[in-house]
């Protein structure tokens, strides 16, 4: 069928006066048409080039012999759904947001409207509805992700620590617990291989971690009391 003829109606849609407003995908129908017209594709191989089968290839192009352009645009755009939410629903809704509910949740808003109301909507109505009047901010919007900590002004004040057991050896010995102390002031680390993640195999690293801690302090002071009494 490489001769399919459309006849003259490819015009109907430019002579009319009325615009037509066309998705992308209604755009290539018609560019598939005309090659079809013109003898390059056969039915076959215009409907695969659409995606459609071969029976709805038949009706798009006895629409378009019909209807011109307009016959390929969707027969229900522009007009309202059936399933459409009258708007004083959406009006009364938003004023008792408005009045009663404004620290609620598009979730709890929609369960009371029900409830107490008898309005009964989905949440994600409710959601498109606040967010239109501009009425709800998402609680992961309205909060920081993370809040960043200070560090400790002085060394010593806090110190963390973690275990890691692993045969951090690769066989050549026994497996250890790998102990990591970490000063919040410095950033110093301190290691420590023990057998396991005990409090004495905590606590002894730790101690020599504070003595270190200790004696840099006093280093510190000597320094600054050094200084003093030189200026």
């Amino acid at each position: 069928m490489s001769g399919w003829y459309l006849g003259d109606t490819q015009k109907k849609g430019l002579q009319g006066e009325k615009s037509l407003t066309m998705s992308k995908k209604e755009m290539n129908r018609i560019d598939t048409l005309c090659r079809l017209n013109r003898g390059e594709e056969t039915i076959e191989r215009a409907a695969k080039m659409l995606g459609i089968s071969e029976r709805q290839m038949y009706r798009v192009v006895k629409r378009y012999r019909e209807s011109g352009e307009a016959g390929l645009c969707h027969a229900l755009r522009g007009r309202a759904s059936n399933q459409r939410i009258a708007p004083e629903v959406c009006t009364a809704a938003m004023r008792l947001f408005r009045e009663q509910y404004s620290d609620y949740g598009p979730t709890l808003f929609a369960e009371n409207l029900e409830d107490h109301h008898q309005i009964t909507v989905s949440q994600h109505t409710v959601t498109r509805w606040v967010k239109k009047e501009h009425l709800y901010i998402p609680q992961r919007l309205r909060r920081r992700h993370r809040r960043k900590r200070e560090r400790r002004n002085g060394i010593g004040e806090l110190i963390q620590l973690d275990g890691s057991l692993h045969d951090w050896f690769e066989g050549r010995g026994p497996g250890s617990c790998l102990i990591v102390m970490i000063d919040d002031a410095s950033s110093r680390h301190y290691l420590h291989f023990a057998e396991s993640e005990s409090t004495e195999s905590v606590l002894l690293p730790a101690c020599g971690v504070m003595s270190s801690a200790t004696a840099f302090l006093k280093q510190s002071i000597v320094i600054a009391a050094v200084c003093n009494t030189t200026a």
